[in-house]
This record gives structure tokens, sequence and C-alpha cells, in this order.
């Protein structure tokens, strides 16, 4: 039987959940431009954070890893040329 305070604990727990999930996803959109791979990484454990928290946060993972992904090969890439 479920009493109110497990209703609003649950409740507060979704809603961090959610919150996790937005800020892995404007992590991940902005780490396509700037700072690729610590974004990335932050964008990781905050949606690992929301998963945790029951929400899932299936695009925040897949830019993450995108992230840190394209900013390698944006290394390897550029790094003959010295820049």
């Amino acid at each position: 039987m479920t009493t109110v305070t497990d209703t609003t604990d649950i409740e507060f727990q979704r809603r961090l959940g959610r919150t996790y999930k937005r800020t892995s996803i404007i992590m991940g959109v902005i780490g396509m431009f700037v700072l690729g791979i610590p974004l990335g990484i932050a964008a990781f454990i905050y949606a690992r954070k929301a998963e945790t928290q029951g929400v899932k946060a299936t695009a925040g993972i897949v830019l993450a890893v995108m992230d840190i992904v394209l900013a390698i090969v944006f290394l390897v890439v550029l790094k003959p040329f010295n820049i």
C-alpha cells in the first residue's frame, strides 16, 4: 500500500530524472560543436543518472557517445595538419 509520502517521493525521483535527461541532451547537443569529449562524458553521466531514477535517456546516451567519437575522429584527422 502506497502512502502520500511514497507517491511524493516517487514523483520527485521522476522529476529529478527528467531534469537529468534534459541536461544530458543539452550537453550532448552543445558538445557537438565545442568541448566534445568533456561534454560527452558529462552528458553520459547525466543520462545514466536519469536512468537510475527510472527515466529513459536513450537520446542523451546516443548524443554523448557521438560527441566522444566525433571529437576523437576530429582530433585524429587534424593531427597531421598540426592544428
